[in-house]
Formats: structure tokens, C-alpha cells, sequence
């Protein structure tokens, strides 16, 4: 196996937060990729769940934290607050198995200060069901909570965007109105205008690769496959 050891990349703003990576020779559902990128703890442990969420929301918001500490008054703290509501959102969907990180982007959207339509002043957080050709699949329950709602969408990746596009086509054919893509880790800038907002990229893994099975540098050298991957994790190749 050509499988490296895993390593450790550290968000530029946050030495806590950190993404697992492994180098090698993986294939996903459309693509090969040099990289297995490990985001289990990221989606699935609380603190840092609730971290990378803290870090989705101020990618949203550039504002100077302000501390009651530093003698700033009520009134410049609720000034800074205002500048996280030029944006509404009242949906977040979340893809990727992305659940977890989603409830804690809804919770600090709020304590930012984001506003919301909703009439019961609190967030929706969709988990969307996929047919067998991977097309979002709105069902009755379902399509009051996209229908004119403002909607943020929440998954681990964005790498070339193509099934992001078809989700946000959905989204907008039952009415909803994307203000916006956060992501654990992006390879694209922009999905049908919509920009992503990033955790991390690939300027953090500057040797990132992602190649379409038919022009891989490493099946071309004949390098054996190491594992198949998806954003869930991976199943190794013996």
C-alpha cells in the first residue's frame, strides 16, 4: 500500500481545530484523489463539532470581538452585534452527516444575532433524503421549511461542486432562497454563484490532487489503490 501516515493540519485561526489527512492513492464516487481526508471527529465529537460551526458562522461575519473587560459599553457591544444581521437564514440543511455541526451553526447563527422569518424565531435543520440517482428528494412535511425560507447549506466537501449544483436547484425549485455554502474542507471557490465558504482548502494541503479516473497520474504510474472514499470515511483495498 502506498497509504502514508496521517497527519494533523491546523486551521489558520483556530490551533484547536484540525484537520486529519493521510496521503495515498483513493478513489471516490467520481474522482481519485492523493489525500483521504478524515473528518469524523470534526462531524461527530462535541467540541469539535460546535468549533468548526463557531468557525462556518464567522466566516459570515467580520466583526471585532468585544469584551465587556476592555470597558466597551452595552451600546458598542449591540453595534457590533448588528453586523451579523444583514443576512436571514431560517433553514440549514445539512449533507455529509453534517447533523451535528448544522444544530451548532443554527445555535451560534442565533447568539450572532442572525435574523430569521420564521414565526417561532429559531432555525429549521433539514437532513435531505437522496433517490437512488442522487436527487434531493422534498417531501409534504418537508417543503414548508424550504418554500421562501433563506437557506444555508452545510456539508464536509465541496470538490468539483457538481452534485452541490443539483441540490442547489432543488432547493430553489421548491422555493428556496441560498444565501449560502459552508464547508469543512473546499476545493471550489463558487457553485452556481453561491460562494463557498471554507474552513479549510486547498491551500491548506497545497499538493492536493483531484484527478478524473481516466487521467490519474497515479493509475498511470500504475500506483495500487489504497481505499475507497467518501466523505463518511473509507474502506481500505488489500
Amino acid at each position: 500500500m502506498s497509504m502514508g501516515e496521517a497527519t494533523k493540519i491546523y486551521a489558520k485561526d483556530n490551533d484547536k481545530l484540525a484537520l486529519k489527512v493521510t496521503k495515498g492513492h483513493f478513489s471516490s464516487d467520481r474522482f481519485h484523489v492523493n489525500y483521504y481526508i478524515d473528518m469524523t471527529s470534526l462531524k461527530m465529537r462535541q467540541s469539535n463539532a460546535e468549533a468548526v460551526a463557531k468557525a462556518m458562522v464567522k466566516k459570515y461575519v467580520n466583526r471585532v470581538e468585544l469584551s465587556k473587560s476592555f470597558g466597551v459599553s452595552e451600546e458598542m457591544l449591540q453595534y457590533s452585534k448588528a453586523f451579523a444581521t444583514k443576512k436571514i437564514i431560517d433553514t440549514v440543511i445539512c449533507m455529509d452527516g453534517c447533523e451535528v455541526i448544522g444544530a451548532y451553526v443554527a445555535q451560534e447563527l442565533s447568539s450572532m444575532g442572525f435574523n430569521t422569518t420564521n414565526t417561532h424565531k429559531t432555525s429549521y435543520i433539514i437532513t435531505p433524503e437522496f433517490d437512488s440517482a442522487g436527487q434531493m428528494v422534498v417531501r409534504e412535511n418537508i417543503k414548508p421549511m424550504l418554500k421562501d425560507k433563506h437557506v444555508l447549506v452545510v456539508l464536509a466537501t465541496a470538490m468539483s461542486g457538481h452534485t452541490i449544483e443539483k441540490s442547489l436547484r432543488c432547493i430553489e425549485s421548491y422555493g428556496g432562497i441560498v444565501e449560502g455554502i459552508s464547508v469543512i474542507f473546499g476545493v471550489v471557490n463558487e457553485i452556481e454563484g453561491h460562494p463557498v465558504n471554507a474552513v479549510f482548502s486547498v491551500e491548506d494541503i497545497p499538493d492536493f490532487r483531484l484527478s478524473d479516473p481516466h487521467n490519474c497520474p497515479d493509475c498511470k504510474n500504475h500506483v495500487k489503490m489504497d481505499a475507497i472514499v467518501n466523505s463518511y470515511g473509507y474502506t481500505p483495498l488489500d
